[in-house]
């Protein structure tokens, strides 16, 4: 596996900062044009390679409904806990029915986490207690939407 450049862990690092700063003020993370099929009402954030533990480098998509990694993918609704790790650009990933975690690693990774973080919990980061959220549950968006 090749080095991620520093020109790349700069710039993945810079937009995670200025989503996260985003979010913060309450704005949302932006759609981009889908690079793969979407379900109705589903929106894609991004797609960019990323190193995933025990099986290389893959391309990563993330949508405001799943995570698409190749061939498998999981929806937000399976995630009970974000562990981000921006100093390492890692994220660690614990998926309901799993015994470890999913974790991804390569310069776009911290700014994947604003974005599952703004989905799941409306904020830039995961909460601070190391718990997991109770059940699956609707993305934030979603259930946001369901009060309107």
């Amino acid at each position: 596996m090749t080095v991620w450049d520093d020109d790349q862990l700069s710039a993945g690092f810079r937009s995670m900062m200025l989503l996260a700063a985003l979010v913060e003020r309450g704005g949302r993370p932006a759609a981009v044009s889908p690079t793969v099929r979407l379900r109705s009402g589903e929106n894609q954030y991004g797609w960019f390679p990323a190193d995933v533990a025990g099986d290389g480098r893959r391309v990563v998509v993330v949508t405001d409904q799943r995570i698409i990694l190749g061939d498998r993918e999981w929806s937000l609704q399976s995630l009970g806990r974000v562990e981000a790790e921006p100093a390492d650009w890692a994220i660690r990933l614990w998926m309901w029915g799993r015994s470890e975690p999913l974790v991804l690693s390569g310069p776009w990774v911290p700014w994947m986490g604003v974005v599952l973080c703004a989905e799941l919990y409306g904020a830039a980061l995961p909460p601070e207690e190391k718990v997991l959220v109770p059940g699956p549950r609707q993305p934030l968006r979603s259930a946001q939407r369901s009060r309107q």
